[in-house]
């Protein structure tokens, strides 16, 4: 009986420890992304595109796992890896060469341990992977945001970034994203700007989405709190708008939310110094 009541206390703290795991944002976020992956596929989207999500997943996790043993960092499970696996593989072409999206998935996660202040990144890993990939004329087709697919299918897109933006605690990030995109844009379209009126459709209209929902909302390389949670998401927004307008390509997203993860860090660096100073004066 004693074996019996240990081995069931053994199970229910596995349990705990599993559901805590399946409740971070992260691992809600990959979950999410892994799904759009299948539903793009099931809509119509090449098969091939699962096999690249696969293989960037791998390679994002094996290169975060082998760079925490370098650094001497405690392993466990790479759910941050994960997302930037996913994100390199839903973005960029499905039927680009199959060793592109493990290598920009593994750029991506290098540069998380690679550009870091105070012992944290700074940078969204994916956007710093994709950027690059981007200038060196990869192809890059957004084909996981279902841009390709019927309109009903943005309800899909919409509800699992319902599930990330609600376990993050990110919706005012997600609105000041997509309604400062959205205002510049129908200002440029008021002004008879083609750019700015095709920003109301797809393809332009999921990117702004998913850009917004799954990576303007990432945890470690955004704010928390409220009121920046609106300034970052509206600077972040307006710039990516002011970027697609006056450069167009598809690049626009990750420089505009690179910049506002720099704004970010140097305003929290800021703040650390001068409470340090305060507590020297004290």
């Amino acid at each position: 009986m004693g074996l019996r009541d240990a081995a069931n206390a053994e199970m229910k703290r596995s349990w705990r420890r599993m559901s805590a795991l399946l409740r971070r944002p992260k691992s809600v976020c990959a979950g999410a992304l892994f799904a759009l992956a299948v539903v793009a596929v099931a809509g119509g989207q090449p098969p091939r595109g699962l096999l690249q999500v696969a293989m960037a997943v791998a390679a994002a996790a094996l290169v975060d796992l082998a760079l925490r043993r370098l650094r001497g960092l405690r392993l466990g499970l790479p759910d941050g890896a994960l997302v930037t696996g996913a994100i390199v593989g839903l973005i960029l072409s499905a039927d680009s060469p199959l060793w592109l999206a493990p290598a920009v998935a593994a750029i991506s996660i290098a540069s998380k341990h690679g550009i870091r202040v105070r012992h944290r990144h700074i940078f969204n890993p994916a956007a710093v992977g994709l950027l690059l990939a981007a200038a060196s004329g990869a192809s890059e087709s957004w084909w996981g945001d279902l841009a390709g697919l019927s309109l009903a299918y943005v309800a899909v897109l919409v509800a699992f970034m319902y599930a990330v933006l609600w376990r993050a605690r990110k919706f005012a990030t997600f609105f000041a994203y997509v309604a400062s995109f959205l205002a510049v844009c129908f200002a440029a379209g008021a002004m008879h700007s083609a750019l700015g009126a095709d920003a109301f459709r797809n393809p332009i209209l999921n990117a702004t989405l998913f850009a917004a929902g799954f990576m303007a909302s990432d945890p470690p390389t955004s704010p928390s709190r409220l009121p920046m949670q609106v300034a970052y998401g509206a600077g972040a927004g307006g710039l990516a708008a002011a970027l697609y307008l006056w450069l167009s390509g598809l690049a626009y997203p990750f420089v505009a939310l690179l910049a506002a993860n720099a704004t970010y860090a140097a305003v929290r660096l800021r703040r650390r110094v001068l409470q340090s100073a305060r507590r020297e004066e004290t």
